[in-house]
């Protein structure tokens, strides 16, 4: 009997270390949690509103790969991030107050891995641009089907010739309790006190779509909700 005792004591034990194994301890002390940022991309590109700031880039990415929500599917999950580097901040909250709070944050630098849309991009306005030079009379319709096609082409072959680009960005890392009967903690990254947006971060993503489509504007009279009714795009 009392062997049996000592034996179940024993797996009790053991049981226990494997939770705060398995459970506590990696959620307390992740040095490097994916888990937060692995559905960003996705996260960013299906915000909705008529303000959604990234409402051009998910056209792109809708006419690029046209198949319903392909594209922002197919983005999301091919991004990689790595953080590489961790360096600890503190942050002012109710300044002036007699009881000056304070929080804590980390300051991380972010290696983001994706597929170069933006050359694909580049490639189809360059592509669109001399089809409209060498067509005077063609119409407006008949452009923007060009670009549609063009940009479904280059964002093809990006992929089948594996074009990748490495991008590097800085952002805020909390670290935030929840559960009532466990301790659990999620690492979550947003962009830092002095940062307006997460523009820098959606650029990484869509390996520099974002600076590329500021520099190399749309041929002149393609507009991108047409082009996507035109091409029956949803």
């Amino acid at each position: 009997m009392k062997k049996s005792l000592k034996y179940s004591l024993i797996y009790t034990i053991l049981l226990i270390l494997l939770f705060l194994f398995t459970v506590d301890i990696p959620n307390r002390y992740n040095s490097n949690p994916m888990v937060d940022l692995k559905n960003k991309c996705y996260d960013y590109l299906t915000l909705t509103g008529e303000d959604d700031p990234f409402k051009e880039y998910i056209f792109i990415m809708k006419i690029m790969y046209p198949k319903p929500t392909f594209g922002i599917k197919y983005v999301n999950r091919n991004v990689d991030y790595e953080i590489l580097e961790r360096e600890e901040k503190k942050e002012i909250v109710d300044e002036g107050t007699i009881y000056e709070e304070k929080n804590y944050y980390n300051k991380v630098k972010i290696k983001v891995t994706s597929y170069n849309y933006a050359i694909a991009y580049k490639n189809a306005v360059k592509a669109t641009n001399k089809y409209k030079k060498e067509n005077e009379n063609a119409g407006k319709e008949e452009i923007e089907t060009y670009f549609a096609e063009r940009i479904e082409y280059e964002g093809k072959k990006v992929i089948d010739n594996e074009e990748k680009t490495v991008m590097y960005v800085y952002k805020k890392e909390d670290e935030i309790e929840y559960g009532d009967k466990s301790r659990l903690y999620k690492t979550v990254i947003s962009k830092l006190p002095e940062q307006e947006s997460n523009l820098d971060f959606l650029n990484a993503m869509l390996g520099g779509l974002v600076e590329e489509m500021d520099k190399t504007k749309l041929p002149e009279g393609v507009d991108l909700e047409e082009t996507m009714k035109l091409m029956k795009i949803k």
